[in-house]
């Protein structure tokens, strides 16, 4: 008992000073807020690992002061080398799934710092930075557009994900970065495909909206450019 309450304070010590950050924003937070699941999940993947020690201490010290292994000495064994570790890497694996959404980890790449600064940019007049600084996309900009909708778009997503982190680390990427392929109109019609504004504006007339709903009109035909056109000329 003693050693899951000091497991929770471990906890709250952890989601505290991450609630402190996000109000430094300026931005009132929920009444109740307890911080995000991304950083709970961090908390108690810190919580198991010294939860953790502190068991494969108390099994091991079980062993020196028993010849013979016994049966509670067995079931230590088992939660501290067994149990706990999977729960470690199950919450490590989701926490980093998690992670790497975010506008962060994307321009943790160098080559795309000009697409993120780009993102980030107020005067600029590119479908990504309208997005951004007029919040129609509240978080993770670049997954929220560049990913699917269902359980299939994720999974692709991420292995796709898999792929740049490695043509990235091996120095095997191609310069200027463009898309793999043209950007489908499902993306946008996700969002905006239902909305009065999209429905009724006078560049989408009605002999038109079929060709968009297959695709064969791009939106990015009208609307473009998404992204500032890539510089070939980059440092790798």
């Amino acid at each position: 008992m003693i050693r899951l309450r000091g497991a929770m304070l471990l906890v709250m010590l952890v989601a505290v000073p991450a609630v402190a950050v996000a109000a430094e924003s300026g931005i009132p937070l929920p009444r109740g807020w307890v911080g995000t699941t991304s950083q709970w999940v961090r908390g108690f993947g810190i919580a198991l690992v010294l939860l953790n020690l502190a068991l494969v201490a108390f099994a091991w010290r079980s062993l020196r002061h028993n010849v013979a292994v016994t049966a509670v000495a067995r079931g230590w064994l088992l939660v501290s080398i067994g149990l706990v570790p999977i729960m470690v890497a199950f919450l490590s694996f989701a926490h980093g799934l998690e992670g790497s959404t975010t506008v962060a980890a994307c321009g943790s790449c160098h080559v795309m710092g000009p697409f993120v600064s780009d993102l980030q940019n107020v005067k600029s007049d590119t479908l990504a930075a309208t997005h951004f600084k007029n919040r129609y996309i509240q978080e993770h900009h670049c997954y929220t557009c560049h990913s699917d909708y269902g359980l299939a778009g994720t999974l692709k997503a991420k292995l796709e994900g898999l792929g740049h982190v490695w043509r990235y680390s091996t120095g095997s990427y191609v310069l200027p970065i463009k898309i793999a392929q043209p950007y489908p109109n499902v993306r946008c019609l996700g969002c905006h495909g239902e909305s009065q504004k999209f429905l009724n504006a006078t560049g989408h007339p009605k002999e038109e909206m079929p060709n968009l709903m297959r695709g064969s009109t791009s939106c990015l035909d009208c609307h473009g450019p998404a992204h500032p056109k890539p510089e070939k000329a980059a440092m790798r």
